[in-house]
């Protein structure tokens, strides 16, 4: 009798001998005493019951994932690999009934001792679906959980839960190899730490206001059950949730990457999945030649990749350094293959020199030129219009065919200048509360004047340049990368437009009876202005620029050539101070005072100048350039970067600066 109520037990979690209803979950206790079995026993009972109980816990939870169809591939594995395990018990519970039949003097320690691995696995299951449940853990979230239990010391644990891992490991492998092979995602339920990146525009580096920045098949796994196949494609979905992006467009998902996938592994993972989606993926606006001039054998080397990753399936432990050691030559190969196809067939040290004369302004005279021609056009543009942004493209093409410079002339189409106003930013009021202080001042107008011109808001703070960047260089040149490179242009054209209206203010001067007080604030701007464009574009650009390009030419790997790029990006701006914010705002309010003045010099008829507002120029002037001198020999004494030591030493040239407190003395 009581080995038959044990059985019943060992299935339900419940049994005759106890007084619980089939549907009370709540009211478990049994009997105190039952006349015809020994108190001995009815503790075995117990401790079968519990593990009956396990067992109905773990199928229950089996049967809602199968019924939930948004459960996700890595927990439906999960669930079909944890039903197999049921079933070893189920089996084995009939073997031991069927011992029971054949002899009726076996015990219910019998039954204990043959069920003593299930004992010590059951309560870890439970504990683990548990804790699936409680926080909501999914995808490749799982992968971590499961990996902890296997660390048990316990054999029979530990090599169960590296079945289930196993399990799961399958899944993870096969969107892996559809990413390494395909440049695909297989991720209808997000659950993979590769996914789509919708945040395309991305800022530039450090920059935050738009006033300063104009400037991402089926499952095998063990099956101990005839209907397994079918009920896992039932759980399949019925359309193609494979991703298939433009360029550059996947990211990574740090909360869904496990603990022991490193993240310069699952970098390299991204790079080889987005390097077969450039050598695959073909515009619409492009030649269609371009794949079949490419002699790449995707089918071999995707093969290769296949049979290597599955065969890490095949093993319950998972061989981490295998898997590196497939990535990385997977990498290393399409890595090469990139870079002879960038460089060599492609001309990528050309296109970086057509961006060199547009966004880093190479030829001076060219746009000394264009400035000079558009300098009235874009300061009192407020709205951008298409015939506005036309007339601008047209004069530079103009300047161009004036000056013979065909070369450039041939890619002009590439390059548009683009008038990009922004609209309701406060930042970008409060940055321009100097300039307006400033010019309501020498021009006699209130602070609370809306005729009062703001420069930050006109057509020379808001000129960009649109890159029309085709196949395959937009994997190259990203949305970021383009946006960095508009940065370092407004630095530039500003400078360049400054440094023209210094240069005409003394070309009026110097035909007039001449003011030593305004030649001299005059000439203590250009002097700065001068010294501070020439750092900027002999030191660190030109400097900065061979280096890439001899960096380039001697690589052989593509991912580090996109590296370059990016540390080529970030030391322009860096040795530009536009990520030192204290500093950078210093300087645009220099430029603010320098246009100011040179604005109001040329308004003064008669050479009628009141030299209060002239000294008062001078104050400000001094002011902003006593706190860069400052801040400038903090940096340099901090860091020692050589070109900055240059500067410096030519900004302060015979001590000037230092002898007058960091300023260029009295007005």
């Amino acid at each position: 009798m009581a080995l038959h109520e044990a059985l019943i037990a060992l299935q339900t979690g419940c049994s005759g001998l106890l007084t619980l209803k089939q549907d009370d979950p709540y009211f478990k206790k049994r009997l105190p005493t039952i006349p015809y079995v020994h108190q001995g026993e009815l503790e075995i009972l117990d401790r079968l019951t519990q593990l009956g109980q396990h067992y109905r816990t773990l199928d229950e939870y089996i049967q809602n994932i199968f019924k939930d169809k948004k459960s996700g591939l890595y927990i439906l594995s999960f669930a079909f690999e944890l039903r197999s395990i049921l079933q070893t018990y189920l089996n084995c519970l009939k073997q031991l009934e069927h011992e029971c039949l054949i002899d009726t003097s076996l015990t219910l320690s019998h039954l204990l001792i043959s069920l003593t691995d299930y004992n010590l696995l059951f309560p870890s299951l439970v504990s683990l679906i548990n804790k699936l449940q409680t926080n909501g853990y999914r995808g490749c979230q799982i992968l971590d959980i499961i990996r902890r239990y296997t660390l048990d010391g316990n054999i029979i644990l530990s090599s169960t839960m590296k079945k289930l891992l196993c399990s799961c490991h399958k899944i993870f492998i096969k969107q892996i190899t559809s990413i390494l092979t395909r440049g695909q995602i297989y991720d209808e339920y997000d659950e993979f730490f590769i996914g789509l990146n919708n945040n395309i525009n991305i800022e530039a580096m450090g920059m935050t206001t738009p006033s300063i920045s104009r400037m991402t098949s089926t499952i095998t796994s063990r099956s101990h059950s005839p209907d397994r196949d079918k009920q896992f494609n039932l759980q399949m979905p019925q359309q193609n949730p494979t991703i298939t992006p433009g360029y550059s467009q996947y990211q990574l998902i740090p909360d869904m990457l496990p603990s022991y996938i490193p993240l310069q592994l699952a970098d390299k993972i991204l790079f080889i999945g987005e390097s077969w989606l450039i050598l695959k993926t073909n515009d619409e606006d492009n030649d269609k030649n371009f794949l079949s001039i490419n002699s790449i054998d995707y089918d071999e080397q995707n093969h290769r990749v296949q049979q290597q990753l599955y065969a890490l399936t095949l093993s319950d432990d998972f061989n981490i350094f295998e898997l590196e050691r497939i990535i990385e030559y997977t990498r290393i190969d399409l890595s090469l293959t990139l870079r002879n196809l960038f460089v060599d067939r492609f001309h990528l040290c050309n296109e970086l020199e057509q961006i060199r004369g547009f966004y880093l302004i190479e030829h001076g005279e060219l746009f000394s030129l264009f400035v000079n021609r558009t300098n009235q056009l874009l300061l009192n543009i407020k709205k951008s219009t298409n015939a506005i942004e036309n007339d601008i493209n047209e004069i530079f093409k103009q300047c161009l065919n004036d000056l013979h410079l065909e070369t450039i002339l041939t890619n002009v189409d590439k390059f548009k200048f683009k008038l990009n106003f922004s609209h309701n930013d406060n930042s970008t009021q409060e940055t321009s509360t100097g300039c307006r202080r400033l010019l309501s001042r020498v021009q006699g107008i209130s602070d609370n004047s809306n005729n009062s011109f703001d420069f930050w808001s006109c057509g020379w703070a808001n000129l960009s340049i649109q890159y029309n960047v085709k196949y395959p260089m937009k994997a190259f040149f990203s949305e970021n990368s383009k946006q960095r490179y508009n940065d370092i242009f407004h630095l530039l054209i500003i400078l360049r437009y400054v440094q023209n209206e210094l240069n005409n203010l003394w070309l009026i001067l110097k035909n007039q009876h001449k003011n030593s007080l305004i030649l001299h604030l005059r000439n203590a701007m250009s002097f700065f202005i001068n010294n501070f464009q020439y750092y900027i574009q002999i030191d660190v650009l030109e400097y900065k620029y061979q280096q890439l390009i001899r960096s380039i030419l001697s690589s052989t790997d593509f991912q580090k050539i996109k590296y370059l790029h990016e540390v080529f990006l970030s030391d322009i701006q860096q040795h530009s101070f536009m990520l030192l914010a204290t500093a950078y705002q210093s300087i645009r309010n220099i430029l603010s005072i320098c246009v100011s003045f040179c604005l109001t010099a040329k308004q003064q008829e008669n050479n009628n100048f009141d030299e209060n507002i002239l000294r008062q120029f001078g104050r400000d002037f001094n002011d902003e350039i006593r706190l860069l001198f400052g801040i400038l020999g903090m940096v340099q004494k901090h860091n020692a970067l050589p070109h900055l030591g240059v500067f410096l030493t030519r900004l302060d040239f015979n001590r000037f600066l230092t002898n007058n407190n960091g300023s260029f003395g009295e007005f």
